[in-house]
């Protein structure tokens, strides 16, 4: 008879729980304060859990030992072996469930991450055994069925397992048996299993849609579409999420500082970390490493927000390494605010110009006050004649 491999699941959960103890303070702590309750009456809960299962897992335990107690099946060697077995496992649960039984109340009534990680591994535990334990009950209960000439009915799983493997029971091999044996080894000719074969069949349909979809109609979007309108809307939610920022600085919607305060905090970041390229007055010198500052000509361009993005993004190709990791924002917007501020002081022994001739745009003046003079204009002349 076969079963489930629930002995290789029960390994693979106490490795997956043993992997989970380096590091899970936090893990822990959050899943404490996500359930809502109060320490104690989550720790009451637990504890409570793993007495009831301790006792279901007595009473089937103490069930099958009747069972194989009074049973013949277990006269000869392999009687001998299953005894075995079921002592060992009895054995095995009565340790959690001793230890679910007389806990230590006073360590763990705190409720810290140890003792909650402790709790969950001991109910995950007595879960399994108590499953473990039923399944072997079962399993006692349909030999002495058979036993006794008894025909085991078949059930929903055994239904479930034939539908999904469509394997030939083993008392009919002969009738898939192939002429190939090597070593000792026959080979059957046994169907696909049905799960396989619809599987592989979905993957044909669906791969049928996907080419309609993506590459004929066009319906779909590619990769290449998805990735661009997630980064629009990346952008677009950087911008609404920065327009919710009051001290939120960025080269979209800064404004050109003047105020003595701030000018003189951008001089003193100035000096400290741009000098060395710039010069102290910010006019460098023939043959230096960076610009000139304080002329008309720029390289890429003498806005306060050429000069923001600038600073914030660097020149890499020119050495200019981005300093947005070193300085938050207003510190940026600073030393870009007196970088404008130095414009034409004229240092002595200062570098030559580079880049394009910079015009400060001028602001248009609105309509209102253009159709104004333009009235006043005309009062005048007429009061001239």
């Amino acid at each position: 008879m076969k079963t489930f491999p629930i002995k290789r699941g029960l390994a693979l959960m106490v490795l997956a729980i043993a992997g989970l103890y380096p590091g899970t303070a936090s893990a822990a702590n959050t899943l404490v304060k996500s359930t809502g309750l109060e320490d104690e009456t989550l720790f009451m809960i637990l504890v409570i859990i793993a007495i009831f299962q301790s006792l279901a897992i007595v009473v089937i335990a103490n069930v099958i030992k009747a069972v194989v107690s009074k049973s013949s099946l277990w006269s000869g060697t392999a009687g001998k072996a299953g005894a075995a077995v079921v002592t060992g496992l009895l054995l095995m649960v009565s340790l959690p469930s001793q230890a679910a039984e007389t806990p230590d109340f006073d360590a763990l009534v705190t409720m810290n991450d140890t003792a909650f990680i402790a709790l969950v591994t001991l109910n995950l535990f007595l879960f399994a055994a108590f499953i473990y334990l039923v399944t072997k009950l079962n399993g006692l209960l349909n030999m002495i069925r058979q036993a006794n000439g008894y025909e085991l009915p078949e059930t929903f799983i055994t239904k479930l397992n034939e539908m999904l493997t469509d394997t030939v029971p083993i008392e009919r091999e002969e009738e898939v048996e192939m002429d190939h044996e090597y070593d000792g080894i026959r080979e059957l000719d046994n169907n696909l299993p049905p799960w396989w074969l619809w599987g592989f069949y979905f993957t044909i349909v669906f791969g049928v849609v996907y080419l309609i979809n993506f590459h004929i109609s066009g319906t779909g979007d590619l990769q290449i579409a998805e990735y661009e309108q997630e980064m629009e809307a990346a952008e677009l939610a950087k911008k609404e999420f920065l327009a919710t920022q009051e001290n939120a600085i960025d080269e979209n919607n800064l404004e050109l500082l003047t105020d003595a305060s701030a000018l003189a905090a951008g001089e003193s970041t100035f000096k400290l970390y741009c000098a060395p390229c710039h010069g102290e007055s910010g006019g460098s010198n023939p043959g230096g490493v960076g610009p000139n500052l304080t002329d008309d000509y720029w390289i890429h361009g003498g806005g306060i927000a050429d000069v923001f993005k600038t600073i914030k993004y660097g020149v890499p190709e020119k050495g200019m390494v981005s300093w947005q990791a070193q300085l938050s924002p207003n510190k940026m917007l600073q030393v870009a605010s007196y970088i404008k501020s130095i414009r034409g002081t004229n240092p002595e022994n200062a570098k030559e110009p580079q880049g394009e001739l910079w015009e400060e745009a001028v602001p248009e003046a609105p309509a209102e006050e253009a159709v104004d003079s333009a009235a006043v204009e005309l009062e005048i002349t007429m009061a001239e004649e």
